[in-house]
C-alpha cells in the first residue's frame, strides 16, 4: 500500500525538480517554496536520477557543447511516482508452491476456503492457517470480500415492552411445480403479542409489501412504531418511503443473519405446516387461498396457545397489555 494516496504528489515533485535542475535554484529555495525539508528535495533528486539513468546529458563527441541543454532535457522524465510502502520480502511469506497448491485445490474442488484449508492440512500435510487460505483466494479473485452486514442509517432495534413497538414482516415464495408460476405470501407479526396478518398476491412489489403492513395495522387495531424486514427487493427504498409517510420507520436485518427476524421466520414455517403446505399449484385459486389464510389467522390469533406466551393466545396477550 502506498504511503500517500494523493494523486498530485508526482506533479508537485516534478515542479520542484524543474526548479532545482532547469532553473538551477538552490536546494533551500526549492524546499521553502515546496514546503518540505532540504533532505526531501535531495531524495526526490536521487529518485529522479534513477528514473533518468538511461538519458545521457553529456555529449562526449562535442565537448564544447554545454551539458544539460534543452535539447538533451527533452528526453527526461520529470514525474516521480509514489512508491509502495509494502515490504519487498517477508521471512514469513507463503511460498509459491503452497500458493499454487491452494489455487489448484480451489479449481479442482470448487468449494469454499474452509474446505480447501481442510484438504491442505489433512490430505497434503501443509501447515497453513485458514485466514491465509482466504487471503490467497481473495487476492486471486476466487472469493470476494464480505459485504456490509448492516446499513449505516439502520435504526437501532428497540427493547419491546408494548404492542406495535417492533413488527416484523417477510415474504413466503411459492413456485408451482407444473407451470413455474409464482405466488407470494406477505406475512406480518407483532413481536410483543404475536398477533399476525398475511395476504397472498401474484406479484412481489414494494408497494404491495407496504400495503400489507398498513392492512395489518388496521386489522390488528394498534399502531406500529417500527417495522423490521430483511434485505429483499420488496423491502426497498419505496417500501420505506411509503411507511415513513405513515410514521412507521423501517429497519433492516443484517445480511446472512435470519435469526434477526426469528419471530416472522417461525410464523412462516407454522403457516406452511398448518395451513398452506409446502407447495401451491395453479389449480388453487388465489381468492380461495386468501380465505383459507383468513380462517387460519383467526385460529392463530384467538385460539392457538403459545409456549413463549406462557400458554396464552396472542389475543389474550394483547388484552393484558
Amino acid at each position: 500500500m502506498a504511503y500517500s494516496t494523493n494523486p498530485n504528489l508526482p506533479r508537485a515533485r516534478a515542479l520542484a525538480l524543474r526548479l532545482l535542475i532547469e532553473e538551477a535554484r538552490p536546494t533551500q529555495v526549492v524546499a521553502n517554496r515546496c514546503g518540505v525539508n532540504r533532505s526531501t528535495v535531495w531524495r526526490w533528486k536521487k529518485k529522479w536520477l534513477e528514473i533518468n539513468s538511461n538519458v545521457q546529458l553529456e555529449n562526449f563527441n562535442r565537448p564544447t557543447r554545454i551539458s544539460g541543454t534543452k535539447f538533451r532535457q527533452a528526453a527526461l522524465k520529470w514525474l516521480v511516482p509514489t512508491l509502495s510502502a509494502r515490504p519487498l520480502y517477508s521471512p514469513k511469506a507463503i511460498s509459491k508452491q503452497i500458493i499454487e497448491l491452494v489455487i489448484s485445490l480451489r479449481q479442482m474442488l470448487k468449494r469454499c476456503a474452509e474446505v480447501v484449508w481442510y484438504h491442505l492440512v489433512h490430505d497434503n500435510g501443509v501447515s497453513i492457517s485458514l485466514s491465509s487460505v482466504r487471503r490467497i483466494l481473495k487476492r486471486h479473485h476466487y472469493i470476494s470480500g464480505r459485504k456490509k452486514r448492516v446499513r449505516r442509517d439502520n435504526p437501532r432495534r428497540p427493547h419491546v415492552t408494548k404492542p406495535g413497538e417492533l413488527v416484523e414482516t417477510d415474504t413466503i415464495h411459492y413456485i408451482c411445480p407444473i407451470t413455474k408460476t409464482r405466488r407470494y405470501v406477505y406475512t406480518v407479526i407483532d413481536v410483543y403479542t404475536r398477533m399476525t396478518y398475511a395476504e397472498i398476491h401474484p406479484r412481489i412489489l414494494p408497494g404491495l409489501a407496504a400495503q400489507v403492513v398498513l392492512h395489518a395495522r388496521n386489522e390488528l387495531g394498534f399502531d406500529f412504531t417500527m417495522i423490521q424486514a430483511d434485505n429483499g427487493p420488496e423491502f426497498s427504498r419505496y417500501f420505506e418511503q411509503v411507511l415513513r409517510g405513515h410514521d412507521m420507520p423501517v429497519r433492516h436485518t443484517r445480511l446472512g443473519r435470519p435469526n434477526d427476524n426469528a419471530h416472522i421466520e417461525r410464523f412462516n414455517r407454522t403457516i406452511q405446516e398448518e395451513c398452506l403446505g409446502s407447495t401451491i399449484t395453479y389449480t388453487a385459486a388465489t381468492k380461495h387461498l386468501q380465505t383459507k389464510i383468513y380462517n387460519y389467522l383467526e385460529y392463530y390469533n384467538f385460539k392457538r396457545v403459545h409456549l413463549s406466551l406462557q400458554y396464552r393466545t396472542p389475543a389474550q396477550m394483547l388484552q393484558s397489555s
